[in-house]
């Protein structure tokens, strides 16, 4: 396969500071050696692409406004995590520790678990199948959420253009227990589908776009080449506010 899968990405952070889809972070690729472009992640929505075994992450957000309530100040969180295991051969696990909200540091936080697979792969394209949940184990005002779940589709296709370059392309679809919020303003999260695409536009710059029943969001990912494993993200929760909480976020990660 052209396209290098695996490394790590930036999860989407929803309006309360908990995962959209209510699993763990999504994944992205640097760009391959035999690709031009860059591997496309989503934003907004979760990937069941998993992340190669033995890698550990850190990603740090910023998201304004908190909530996505328009009073509210600018906030962060943390998320620290592992990745083992294969999933062409058997199952790819990823843990991770989610610290919500920097201010103050480490008052609130979960884990959340995944579990992917490799379903086929077969030229220049692959599937992915995962499970996952949130909010596990939490502390402080986690504490009032329910664990939530999602299941995940990913599929990874590169198309070969006329001028010899492969486009990489990826397709996430799911259903989670958290992923849709409620349009009447009140921020409340409950069961529904996602659907995302992403796209590599240049060699280090991928774009998406994700939708939940209620949202669309819009990102770009920005892969760093003179740190390996670094990347950026820029991204809008509810670009048309539908739900009256839209959120502009920032996100740095990195994976070794």
């Amino acid at each position: 396969m052209a396209v290098a899968l695996g490394v790590f990405g930036l999860s989407a952070q929803a309006q309360d500071g908990a995962s959209v889809t209510g699993g763990a972070a999504p994944l992205q690729a640097q760009p391959s050696p035999s690709a031009s472009l860059a591997f496309p992640s989503v934003f907004g929505a979760t990937s069941a692409v998993s992340a190669p075994n033995g890698t550990a992450f850190a990603a740090l957000s910023y998201v304004t406004p908190r909530g996505g309530v328009k009073s509210s100040d600018d906030d962060g969180d943390l998320s620290l995590g592992y990745a083992f295991g294969n999933p062409v051969s058997g199952v790819s696990a990823q843990v991770a520790i989610n610290v919500l909200g920097l201010d103050p540091f480490g008052d609130a936080g979960s884990v959340s678990l995944s579990l992917s697979r490799m379903l086929r792969a077969g030229g220049s394209s692959a599937t992915f199948a995962s499970v996952g949940a949130g909010n596990v184990l939490p502390w402080g005002v986690a504490r009032r959420g329910d664990t939530t779940y999602v299941a995940a589709v990913s599929h990874i296709q590169a198309y070969q253009l006329a001028n010899g370059v492969e486009l990489p392309v990826q397709y996430t679809f799911g259903y989670g227990s958290a992923s849709t919020l409620s349009d009447d303003g009140r921020g409340r999260a409950g069961p529904g589908a996602f659907f995302g695409v992403g796209m590599g536009l240049t060699q280090n710059l991928s774009g998406s776009i994700s939708f939940t029943e209620t949202q669309v969001n819009m990102g770009l990912s920005l892969s760093i080449p003179q740190l390996a494993g670094a990347g950026l993200s820029l991204g809008v929760y509810d670009v048309t506010d539908n739900t009256n909480r839209q959120q502009v976020a920032l996100g740095l990660s990195l994976a070794f």
